[in-house]
């Protein structure tokens, strides 16, 4: 097996979904893959990425990269005086970001194009890389739940409770959708609403909560650890998230339908490009289109019929389960260390 040196902007304690996925990358390699996390001391230009490559990476077989500019830009560089493949871990976010100029988009090409693999965190992406770069040899490898909650996910149940809870677990930023959900909660008055994340967009929803008069039925918890998440799960019945793509940031899957799904709870997601792959549409939960009466539709829906719940939350465990643990998608790169 090849010994890979894999240099990443995001990595534990920070939370997100890269630093999760890298996480599960060493967990299933955890003597094959050597993790250096470079974003305590600042993001590097390029030619910073290029010199500590340079003085890290001798004696490893492969470099595995996170962010394609400036890390994969450093790996590029590596390869041509070293000679030592690369491979391109890409999400969307990321990708967005390499093709915002003419420039970035040249040398994202080529980063792609010289690379060993490139890896997608989704099918969707995947297209995207390959009409972008003209590749076809793309791989996808989902995110996957942590094996933790697959452990706390057994035999859950959801008992009827006085007050239906739907539940947002994410960072708090405009585009994840939580004034949408708060615009639809009037609707609903016995519905209760758990906002489980932090981030710069607090404040506003805060505004929005005293403006519609809702602080009696939502609840905001910014400082909860990843043990903790587990039991937000438990204690709700329906999972919302309905982001909205934006010029600097999109959802390009969502592990968290996912971690809802394996706890039973039936989720309502607008169908963006990756996130249909996260749920099945009336299968596990409800994509929709982004407008508020699709949003009340399915809210309308998921409250009224509680044996619709049950039956969603039942087939997004089973689902998630199936395909989406960290040993079903992380051993599809156990080819690329032979």
């Amino acid at each position: 097996m090849k010994m890979v040196f894999l240099p990443t902007l995001d990595y534990l304690p920070q939370y997100g979904g890269v630093a999760r996925y890298l996480e599960a990358i060493k967990k299933t390699f955890p003597y094959e893959v050597a993790i250096s996390h470079w974003q305590q001391e600042g993001i590097p230009s390029a030619k910073e990425a290029t010199r500590r490559l340079f003085r890290e990476a001798t004696g490893y077989e492969a470099i595995w990269v996170s962010h394609i500019l400036p890390l994969g830009t450093a790996a590029f560089r590596f390869k041509q005086k070293k000679g030592v493949p690369y491979v391109i871990f890409l999400h969307g976010m990321d990708f967005d970001l390499a093709r915002r100029t003419w420039l970035k988009r040249m040398i994202t090409k080529k980063i792609i194009q010289s690379a060993e693999m490139v890896v997608a965190n989704s099918q969707a992406l995947a297209y995207e890389i390959q009409n972008f770069s003209g590749r076809e040899d793309v791989m996808v490898v989902y995110p996957p739940v942590a094996d933790e909650f697959i452990q706390a996910a057994k035999e859950v149940e959801h008992q009827p409770k006085k007050k239906i809870r739907l539940l947002t677990v994410a960072r708090l930023v405009e585009r994840k959708g939580h004034l949408k959900v708060l615009e639809a909660l009037q609707y609903f008055p016995e519905v209760e609403y758990r906002i489980v994340g932090d981030g710069p967009f607090k404040s506003e929803i805060e505004r929005k909560i005293k403006e519609l008069k809702l602080s009696s039925r939502v609840s905001i918890s910014t400082k909860i650890s990843n043990e903790d998440i587990p039991e937000e799960y438990r204690q709700a019945d329906i999972f919302v998230m309905p982001t909205t793509r934006t010029v600097h940031d999109r959802e390009g899957f969502g592990i968290v339908y996912l971690e809802a799904q394996l706890f039973k709870l039936p989720v309502i997601a607008v169908d963006h490009p990756g996130v249909g792959e996260a749920v099945i549409d009336k299968g596990t939960g409800f994509l929709i289109v982004d407008h508020p009466d699709a949003l009340r539709f399915a809210l309308k829906q998921l409250i009224d019929h509680p044996e619709l719940r049950q039956r969603m939350g039942a087939a997004g465990h089973e689902f998630v389960l199936g395909g989406f643990t960290r040993e079903t998608q992380m051993r599809k790169l156990e080819v690329l260390l032979k």
